[in-house]
């Protein structure tokens, strides 16, 4: 069994008035808890899935650090790297190799006529399947607090928000 891989995310540039309550704010958002604070870091832990089905969750640390701009770095670092399942992937890849083979093999069945909706159908899932497998991983839920974090710190600095 493979043991699960750290994630560390770092956010240069980030506006520092307002940090701690920006945390708890969106931990409390995402459904999570803060578990620890300490000066310049907070521990939580947010939810893999929302609603009543558990699924577990990821552990968070995040730490700010002061630049001499006087803007933050801020690291979060997970427990695990969450991103879609493998399998999942490795599946929607299958289809679209079996959609365009169908799709190819189609004009040497002229015969059936079955075959044509098939293959058309199969020809679409594979230009699907290679639509999605174009973009990049997101990174999972600790790319998403962070960018959030930054972004709601951002906005306040600027005035867009309030804080």
């Amino acid at each position: 069994m493979t043991e699960p891989k750290p994630l560390e995310l770092i956010e240069d540039r980030v506006p520092a008035e307002g940090i701690e309550e920006g945390v708890s704010e969106l931990v409390a958002l995402y459904g999570g808890s803060i578990t620890a604070e300490r000066e310049r870091t907070r521990d939580f832990t947010l939810p893999l899935r929302r609603g009543f089905a558990g699924g577990g969750g990821v552990e968070c640390t995040i730490s700010w650090a002061a630049d001499e701009d006087g803007d933050l770095t801020v690291t979060l670092t997970t427990n695990r790297h969450v991103d879609a399942p493998k399998t999942q992937r490795v599946l929607f890849l299958l289809a679209g190799v079996i959609g365009s083979v169908l799709f190819m093999l189609w004009p040497f069945f002229m015969h059936e006529k079955g075959f044509g909706a098939l293959a058309w159908l199969g020809g679409l899932v594979a230009i699907t399947v290679y639509l999605l497998t174009l973009r990049r991983s997101s990174g999972g839920i600790g790319a998403d607090f962070l960018r959030r974090l930054a972004g709601r710190q951002r906005a306040v600095e600027s005035g867009n928000a309030q804080p």
